[in-house]
């Protein structure tokens, strides 16, 4: 049985840690203890926005489909704003320090940028798609009628 997929609180909650992750570079915290977590929750949120991605793409049908795609992109960029803090940051936690991870921070960058596009332009093309009407103009002169 397919579970149907709560993708408003599934962005909510995104949008929750990846403030968190923001907050921690703003903060003076310990790289020992944080570092590893932080880069955990990173591939954390890009393996979940990619999922959250593929199944928006796949549900053509869903009624707020176009909405979820835009709240989609919009999180992609929060995440790339984080991203670019971490790798450019001058704060106690930063990728400036360490030459692999800038280069894993700049792959999930380009991630980011791809899944953005593609949300949009698969945004764009759902509102472009002409919907049949649900009440056809005989239907909506008979209710009319009486008026």
């Amino acid at each position: 049985m397919r579970k149907r997929t709560n993708f408003e609180d599934n962005i909510f909650i995104l949008l929750a840690r990846i403030r968190m992750i923001r907050d921690l570079f703003a903060l003076d915290t310990d790289p020992e203890l944080f570092l590893d977590k932080t880069m955990e929750d990173i591939d954390f949120i890009d393996d979940t926005l990619s999922g959250l991605l593929a199944g928006l793409i796949e549900n053509q049908r869903l009624i707020e489909r176009e909405e979820l795609l835009n709240h989609l992109s919009e999180l992609e960029w929060q995440f790339s704003q984080a991203l670019s803090e971490f790798l450019n940051g001058e704060g106690t936690v930063s990728a400036q320090e360490f030459p692999a991870l800038r280069d894993k921070i700049n792959i999930l960058r380009t991630r980011c940028f791809e899944r953005r596009k593609t949300a949009e332009s698969s945004g764009a093309s759902a509102g472009s798609t002409p919907e049949e009407p649900l009440v056809s103009s005989d239907e909506l002169n008979e209710l009319l009628k009486g008026l």
